[in-house]
């Protein structure tokens, strides 16, 4: 091979999908292949006409355009157009025109089609539709780590037999029979074998000998009544997200109505040291903010942890965020123990990633308090002011910063009683301007954490009538929504933001441009459609059960996409982490192989035609 031609098949092998071929072949298409270089304003194919090249972009860019004029996408090196006209016997349905002037590589028809013939590979990345590109690509990001990879597992493959004992036994013949065969659990059943409670040596410490109860007492009485239970057949990952949400260390296995097993916290995470199951625990067993400081250094190696080992971004959003709320409740409970029982009744709500349950690590704090109607400020106002302080500078002292916009319970506007609340939300709603839609986009993703739960969900039910109602309202926050677009660049590439660390480095903000415009979209149509979940991943399931607000296929497609974009994300924090650098959120193309760019922009791609869709639904564009 001549110089030139090395070169060629040294650049064809960095393009997807020919990084597929074995090298003697890949040497034949660098052979085969023309050199075309056309001018920028060129038509390269038209509609109506015949083509038989697929061609790979070396440099420049261009656009296609479909039969009715709309563009349909712009290309740029390292692409392909003209592969479908192919396909389809040289049929071109579509207008390729140069919008720079543009080097590019023509493989024959026939060689082109040969290669999707002989490689499987080739042809799926030819034939596949996004969807289906997005789906085998999360596969693909996720990998498969040497370790413990609990996403293979299964609750079967890692459970115990149940020690099983009857509710009329004692707890004296239940403790010996435990100890007999060193248990640290029992399971507690009825007369006809259905489990009925639970019991742990804890149980034996906490509610026998601190309580200095009788030892001849029934073990119904210091059972956990009716407990969790998981299926034999769950995943691993299913029952460490139950036990870290629960705070519980033990579950029992049931297969239909059969105790068959009973799984723990060190069964799951024997060959980890660092794990949501057992922080959170020791989160809720610390005396003083310092520890709770201190325990709050490892989440990252948490989150590393929960990467490497396959996990679903949503699992991963779960088990973080448990550690983030336990970190949150032990703070009130300290505050309480502190400054005594609150004089009202008050809910402590989060907002943001916390409220969804969508965390990656340390952000900055969203909360505030929804105090009972009989609050007065005069007699309880040091207090509730006193508690929200000592929170707030705990959960900063935890790596949670205080918020900069000050949304924050130590705030007198975010620590009021529910008729405020109430009256904010209306306003909100009936009044929707530039800030009240900030506060929205904050407010309407609430959950609390601690206290009276039935203050926001009153609120909540009466938020949900309203915003299915207003059709302004609804306008406002579609509107408002599409102020956080894709980072795809109007003549090719991706746009790369200027990191905010004070250095000269850029890259795609997966955080405003990546996943927050799934959360936005979920939330406008959650919103239209009255539906409670506020997680996104549970609002884009609420959404397609409707059946109305988007397609089954739409949402399927938002889904793969989401977990693509969040994917990437969280696989760029856990490098940094491992780096010993500050997590950000701002990936730089580079960082990226081809293929992975390919699938990202599928992914941005079908962002941007779904808040097509929601702009048109909504008819957003009236207050832009």
């Amino acid at each position: 091979m001549e110089v030139e031609q090395l070169e060629i098949r040294d650049y064809l092998a960095k393009c997807p999908p020919l990084t597929e071929l074995p090298a003697d072949y890949l040497n034949e298409v660098a052979q085969g292949l023309e050199i075309q270089y056309v001018r920028r304003g060129t038509d390269v194919l038209k509609a109506g006409g015949i083509n038989h090249h697929s061609f790979l972009i070396r440099s420049g860019a261009m656009e296609v355009f479909l039969p009715n004029g709309e563009l349909y996408g712009r290309f740029s090196e390292g692409e392909w157009v003209g592969y479908r006209s192919v396909m389809r016997d040289g049929k071109v349905s579509m207008d390729v025109k140069a919008i720079e002037d543009t080097l590019l590589y023509a493989v024959s028809g026939q060689m082109f089609l040969e290669m999707l013939e002989r490689f499987e590979r080739v042809r799926k990345y030819f034939t596949d539709g996004k969807p289906e590109r997005l789906r085998r690509a999360i596969q693909e990001i996720r990998g498969a780590d040497d370790g413990f990879a609990m996403i293979t597992l299964h609750v079967r493959d890692l459970m115990k037999l149940p020690m099983l004992v009857g509710r009329n036994e004692s707890i004296q013949q239940v403790a010996r029979q435990m100890s007999e065969v060193n248990a640290q659990t029992a399971m507690v059943t009825e007369d006809d074998a259905s489990l009925c409670g639970i019991v742990t040596d804890v149980d034996f410490r906490r509610r026998v000998v601190a309580e200095g109860l009788g030892v001849h007492l029934p073990i119904a009485d210091i059972m956990t009544v009716n407990p969790l239970t998981l299926s034999s057949r769950d995943q691993a990952s299913e029952a460490l997200l139950l036990m870290a949400r629960r705070n519980i260390r033990h579950v029992p296995v049931m297969d239909g109505k059969d105790v068959v097993g009973v799984i723990s916290a060190s069964d799951l995470l024997r060959s980890q040291s660092h794990n949501a199951v057992y922080l959170v625990g020791d989160i809720f067993a610390a005396a003083h903010v310092e520890r709770l400081a201190e325990l709050s250094k490892v989440l990252p190696k948490v989150m590393v942890g929960l990467v490497k080992n396959s996990l679903p971004a949503s699992d991963i959003g779960q088990a973080i965020t448990s550690i983030g709320q336990a970190i949150v409740r032990r703070m009130l409970a300290l505050a309480e123990e502190k400054f005594g029982a609150p004089p009202v009744p008050y809910a402590f709500v989060a907002a943001g990633s916390l409220a969804r349950r969508e965390q990656t690590a340390h952000s900055d704090q969203d909360n505030g308090m929804i105090l009972s109607d009989d609050y007065n400020e005069a007699e309880h106002g040091e207090y509730f002011r006193n508690l929200a302080r000592y929170v707030s500078d705990g959960l900063n002292a935890c790596g949670y910063v205080y918020c900069p916009g000050d949304v924050m319970a130590t705030n007198d506007q975010w620590r009021q009683p529910l008729a405020v609340w109430r009256g904010y939300f209306e306003t909100w709603i009936n009044k929707p301007e530039a800030k009240a839609l900030m506060y929205a986009s904050i407010f309407f993703d609430l959950r609390c954490l601690h206290g009276d739960e039935s203050l926001l969900t009153d609120l909540q039910e009466e938020i949900l009538k309203k915003t299915k109602a207003s059709t302004l309202f609804q306008a406002f926050m579609a509107s408002n929504a599409l102020s956080h677009r894709p980072p795809l660049g109007f003549f090719r590439g991706f746009v790369l933001d200027k990191e905010k660390d004070g250095s000269d480095e850029k890259g795609m903000d997966m955080k405003k441009r990546g996943v927050v415009p799934v959360i936005d979209l979920a939330r406008v149509f959650a919103l239209a459609g009255g539906l409670s979940p506020i997680n996104t991943w549970e609002r884009l399931d609420a959404i397609a059960d409707e059946g109305v607000l988007l397609s089954q296929a739409s949402v399927n497609d938002l889904r793969d996409a989401f977990e693509f974009i969040s994917m990437v994300r969280l696989q760029h924090q856990a490098k940094q982490i491992e780096k010993g650098q500050s997590p950000n959120n701002y990936v730089p193309p580079e960082e990226l192989s081809a293929l992975e760019r390919r699938h990202l922009k599928d992914a941005f791609e079908v962002i941007a035609t779904t808040q097509t869709i929601m702009a048109s639904r909504y008819q957003a564009d009236r207050f832009r």
